[in-house]
């Protein structure tokens, strides 16, 4: 049995702690968009088509803000666990080419991992009218509010290109302060969260496999904590694909977390901009959208570039996350969806 004790740290941050700070927020200088623009030259010189599957990091050399991706490694594990870097004038470029100098980056900070069964390395976040709901709902093709959640990877990257008409506002909370607040309130409630729960794979199951999983929502390695929380995943996996049904205790844990991370002293809000990228660490990081509205046509839709990562200095996690996560060992590549395409790709159907 794990002894429920504080996490506290540098990533059990709370909304006074961000909402002064700069430290978090970085933006490109003309240097470092210049070094963007080299780079996308030698790929495009390498690669005429813009083929990302072929692409390697010396196709996309950052001599100088390679350093400063390493440093954000750094500060997703050992820091707040959120950066936010602005400043790309994506006007500039055509939809190819923000790919491509996406996945340049993606390379140079971790292991991509795919996002769901079709094998979407990168993934296309815009409203396609699927909705939320069901055993297939994914939240980031829709354009309802998406509560306090974490992906399915140690770390999740998303490059604004253009905003909506209307909401799609980023909140993020700290997962560890959560942990930390349950632990004064409701230690009772903390000790069920680290049981297993049923989550539903939203169809995205390896073949042959049964379409839920066993997850607790937080676990510990020495003094670390992770964490893995999406909230209508746990609630609706009987319903979506037949899990055995949760007790009433798992019920009420569940819903403790997600008021606790909503709790207005808990969260910062920002309305990010085209130009910004936003990173995460899905261990002890919770993040959210409001919902949005898109401009009416012909103006272009709000559209994101999502990417599921795995960091070489990710730290180990619990024994209990190896249900989803598999190899659990510190800078083991892990995490994402089995993907059932023989090729990556690079758009969301």
């Amino acid at each position: 049995m794990i002894a429920l004790t504080p996490v506290g740290g540098p990533a059990s941050w709370r909304r006074a702690d961000l909402e002064d700070d700069s430290s978090w927020w970085h933006r490109f200088d003309e240097a470092e968009i210049a070094e963007l623009d080299a780079a996308l030259a030698t790929l495009r010189a390498a690669h005429p088509d813009l083929d990302l599957r072929q692409v390697t990091t010396a196709d996309f050399p950052l001599p100088t803000l390679g350093g400063e991706l390493g440093r954000l490694r750094r500060r997703l594990i050992e820091g707040r666990g959120v950066m936010v870097y602005d400043g790309v004038p994506v006007d500039r470029y055509g939809t190819e080419e923000l790919r491509a100098i996406w996945w340049g980056i993606s390379l140079h900070l971790g292991t991509p991992v795919p996002q769901s069964w079709r094998g979407d390395m990168i993934g296309d976040v815009r409203d396609i009218g699927t909705g939320i709901d069901g055993k297939a709902g994914r939240g980031y093709t829709s354009n309802v509010e998406l509560n306090f959640h974490s992906d399915a990877a140690d770390a999740s990257g998303l490059f604004f290109l253009r905003q909506g008409a209307t909401g799609g506002v980023t909140r993020l909370a700290s997962s560890v302060a959560v942990h930390d607040e349950i632990l004064r309130r409701r230690p009772d409630l903390l000790e069920v969260l680290y049981r297993p729960f049923t989550v539903s794979w939203q169809s995205n199951e390896p073949p042959g496999a049964r379409p839920w999983y066993e997850l607790p929502v937080y676990g510990r390695v020495g003094g670390d904590l992770a964490c893995a929380f999406v909230r209508t995943n746990i609630l609706r996996a009987e319903q979506n694909c037949g899990a055995p049904p949760l007790t009433a205790e798992q019920v009420e844990a569940v819903e403790l977390v997600a008021a606790v991370a909503a709790e207005p002293g808990m969260w910062v809000e920002r309305t990010l901009p085209a130009g910004a990228m936003l990173f995460v660490n899905n261990h002890t990081v919770f993040h959210m959208r409001t919902a949005f509205t898109d401009h009416p046509d012909p103006a272009p839709k709000r559209h994101l570039l999502r990417v599921f990562l795995s960091l070489p200095n990710g730290r180990a996690l619990p024994d209990s996350f190896a249900t989803f996560f598999g190899d659990i060992r510190a800078g083991a590549v892990r995490g994402g969806y089995p993907s059932r395409t023989p090729e990556p790709r690079f758009t969301t159907i």
